[in-house]
């Protein structure tokens, strides 16, 4: 279930609930909150809804919490739910859900996270730049290391801009490289995507179970999300350092899920569900890097 579509459930239960208890709807916020936890077993979402609304109606926000909760898994938008510190509800939700996600991105391509948050973090990121390449060694840093991992060094230091920057490490091409390794990934994604097409092994529609691919689905979820707060606070740098957690995810997915047939085994939903999940993260890391104005290679 997309977060717009779980959105407008939360609020229509919400709904049900104010005025099944004698209130009114007024005191409803005019936009739904929706969060992924960064503990995948806290849930697929989380919301503030019941904290938010409860202290225009006088009623204790865990209270209205677990009514909230009770309701969203009698109408079956979510599996299960549960009440969290002073009001949060958490919210699980199907696994087929996992694959609405997946398929949203695929969908949507170049216009996944895009939007008022992206603009901002674009720009963001066009500031820090600019300040940086009109102070000295600009140059003398691109000819170490690359422009690309130039710009995406300089956007990931740019919470800590008094801190030097360690030139060397940018130029290998090595795992413990944050450019490169976000950069490697996309460019092997990328040639996994030709040998499943080679294959004739095309993205499916399918069941999400294994914990590491739910836990990746759930870091694709979070792209949005760290926009959001990326332009709200003013701190790009979030944006680099949540590609990498996203390369983590990815490797560990990859490490526990075959994700091509082998031999003469024969094609199957299973993998062309995970073939789609690899080109929704392919995606993301894509739309990401262009924000920091940095290249997505198809090789490296």
């Amino acid at each position: 279930m997309p977060p717009a579509d779980l959105a407008v459930q939360l609020r229509a239960a919400a709904t049900t609930v104010l005025t099944g208890h004698g209130y009114g709807v007024a005191a409803l916020p005019a936009e739904i909150d929706l969060v992924r936890p960064p503990n995948p077993e806290h849930g697929d979402y989380a919301t503030s809804l019941a904290l938010r609304t409860a202290a225009a109606l006088d009623v204790a926000p865990r209270t209205l919490a677990g009514w909230l909760a009770s309701e969203l898994v009698y109408r079956g938008a979510v599996t299960s739910a549960d009440v969290a510190g002073p009001g949060f509800v958490n919210l699980w939700l199907a696994p087929g859900a996992d694959a609405a996600l997946v398929g949203e991105v695929l969908e949507q391509r170049k216009r996944y996270g895009a939007g008022t948050h992206a603009s901002r973090v674009a720009a963001l990121v066009g500031e820090v730049l600019g300040t940086c390449t009109a102070a000295a060694g600009w140059d003398t840093l691109v000819a170490a290391a690359g422009l690309d991992a130039a710009r995406y060094a300089l956007v990931r230091r740019s919470a800590e801009p008094n801190r030097r920057l360690d030139v060397e490490p940018l130029a290998r091409q090595t795992e413990d490289n944050p450019v490169f390794a976000v950069r490697y990934l996309h460019a092997r994604l990328c040639s996994l995507a030709a040998a499943a097409s080679a294959l004739g092994l095309t993205p499916a529609h399918g069941r999400f179970e294994h914990p590491a691919e739910r836990a990746l689905i759930h870091r694709i979820g979070e792209f949005s999300d760290v926009l959001h707060t990326a332009a709200e606070l003013g701190e790009p740098h979030r944006l680099p350092r949540y590609l990498e957690t996203l390369a983590v995810a990815f490797h560990h997915f990859y490490d526990h899920n075959r994700v091509l047939p082998m031999g003469d085994e024969p094609n199957s939903e299973l993998y062309g569900a995970r073939v789609a999940l690899c080109l929704a993260t392919r995606q993301v890391l894509a739309n990401g890097l262009r924000l920091l104005g940095v290249s997505a290679p198809e090789r490296l």
